[in-house]
């Protein structure tokens, strides 16, 4: 499902800082180019407003049931994905542009060099509420787990993502930071 990629994406871009201002540390991690892998599971009903279900024929249902079915048994398959991290990224967050979903805000509830918990709360289209756990045993290793819900009346769809990521050294090569 592509909600959820997006979603988990904007988790990935803030987990390896967060800005001075909010927390007061940032995670002990080395900057330069950052490889991570997130696999997960979506199990639930898609929160498809019922007026939305209403216009469609049984055709098109059945079609997008097939689509979401096919993007929830994707979740399950790892996905790499390259970050270059800056220092300028780690102070204002790591806010990658392409990586919040429209009306979706991270707070940080609690930080320091090795562990850094947040509360994602998205507001616009879809409504979506959770919490991530990202962990930096070492300079060049954060492991993470999200845990998001996305409801819409009485449809509610739960994404749980375990994510690893390693440093893969300083030059970012063609992948360019959020600068």
């Amino acid at each position: 499902m592509k909600i959820s990629s997006v979603l988990l994406a904007g988790a990935c871009a803030g987990i390896l800082g967060v800005a001075s201002a909010q927390a007061g540390s940032t995670l002990n991690v080395k900057l330069g180019l950052w490889e991570m892998t997130t696999m997960g599971q979506v199990s639930g009903v898609p929160p498809i407003p019922p007026e939305a279900l209403a216009r469609m024929t049984p055709e098109q249902r059945a079609r997008m049931q097939a689509a979401m079915a096919a993007g929830m048994a994707r979740q399950n398959k790892p996905k790499v994905r390259e970050y270059c991290v800056t220092q300028k990224d780690l102070e204002r967050g790591l806010d990658l542009k392409d990586s919040q979903s429209e009306g979706c805000k991270s707070a940080v509830t609690s930080s320091s060099s090795s562990v850094m918990e947040m509360r994602q709360t998205c507001t616009g289209r879809h409504k979506v509420n959770g919490t991530i756990r990202i962990e930096a045993p070492n300079p060049e290793t954060v492991v993470g787990k999200f845990n998001l819900v996305m409801s819409e009346g009485p449809n509610t769809m739960t994404m749980k993502f375990a994510m690893h990521g390693r440093w893969l050294g300083t030059n970012c090569g063609n992948v360019k930071s959020d600068d």
